[in-house]
C-alpha cells in the first residue's frame, strides 16, 4: 500500500504545476461520440438542412424505394447532415449506398466508421462492435481503422465487458503507439482494468502512463486514477 499522504501531495503538486482540469477518462471515448446540442440560428440552419435533404431523398429513390446512385460526395454529404441531426438510420442508408455503389472509393473506411459510430450513439452496441471489427480487419492501416479499434473498446465497455474493453485498448496502444488517441487509450485502459477488477494491472499501466506522459495533463489524470484505486 502506498503512502496516501504522499500520493495526495504529488497529485496536488502536479495540478498546481500544470494548471489543468481533471477529466473522467472512463467516459472519454463515449463523450467524444456525443453530438452537442446547438442553439439559435445554428439549430435553425440544421433543421433547414435536414428538411432539404429529406426532400431530396424523396426524389432520389427507385420503384423499390432504394436510394438511387448519387455522386460519392453527395451520399457522404447527406449522411453527415443526417448524423448531425441524429437521424441515424437515414445516415446509415446513405453510407451503405456509398459503400455498395463505390466499393473501391478511398472514403469507404470513413463511411464504415460513420455507421459504427451511429450504432454506438443509438446504443446498438453489438452492431457497433461488428462494424468496428470489420473496419479494423479490412482497413486497419487507415486513420479510420485506428478509430475503429478505439471505439470497439467503448462498445465492449457499454456491453458490460470491461475486461475485453481493456484488452482492446491494449491492442490499440501496441499497434498504434503514435495513434491519434494514444493518450486517452492509456487512461481508458486504467479505468477499464479497475472496473474489471484487475487492479494490479491497472497500477502497472498507471506507471507506464505517468512515465510516457510525464508533466502533462495525462500524467495528472493517471495519478488521479491511482488515488481512486486507494479509496
Amino acid at each position: 500500500m502506498i503512502n496516501m499522504q504522499l500520493l495526495i501531495a504529488s497529485f496536488l503538486s502536479l495540478v498546481v504545476t500544470l494548471g489543468v482540469e481533471q477529466v473522467n477518462p472512463a467516459n472519454s471515448a463515449a463523450n467524444s461520440l456525443s453530438v452537442r446540442p446547438v442553439a439559435g440560428s445554428v439549430q435553425s440552419a440544421n433543421d433547414g438542412a435536414l428538411a432539404s435533404v429529406r426532400r431530396s431523398d424523396d426524389s432520389s429513390r427507385g420503384a423499390d424505394q432504394r436510394l438511387l446512385r448519387l455522386s460519392p460526395t453527395e451520399h457522404l454529404r447527406r449522411a453527415n447532415i443526417y448524423m448531425t441531426n441524429r437521424a441515424f438510420e437515414e445516415a446509415r442508408e446513405h453510407w451503405r449506398a456509398f459503400i455498395d455503389y463505390y466499393p473501391q472509393e478511398a472514403r469507404v473506411p470513413e463511411a464504415l466508421l460513420g455507421i459504427g459510430r451511429s450504432y454506438l450513439q443509438s446504443r446498438r452496441n453489438a452492431e457497433a462492435l461488428s462494424t468496428f471489427d470489420r473496419l479494423v480487419r479490412e482497413y486497419g492501416s487507415t486513420r479510420e481503422g485506428r478509430e475503429g479499434l478505439n471505439f470497439s473498446a467503448a462498445a465492449l465497455l457499454r456491453m458490460g465487458k470491461p475486461s475485453d474493453a481493456a484488452d482492446r485498448y491494449a491492442q490499440y496502444i501496441d499497434r498504434f503507439p503514435q495513434g491519434e488517441r494514444i493518450d486517452t487509450a492509456h487512461l481508458n485502459i486504467i479505468d477499464t482494468l479497475r472496473e474489471a477488477g484487475r487492479s494490479q494491472e491497472a497500477i502497472t499501466w498507471i506507471g507506464y502512463t505517468r512515465q510516457r506522459f510525464a508533466g502533462t495533463p495525462t500524467d495528472t489524470n493517471a495519478l488521479f486514477a491511482r488515488l481512486r484505486l486507494e479509496v
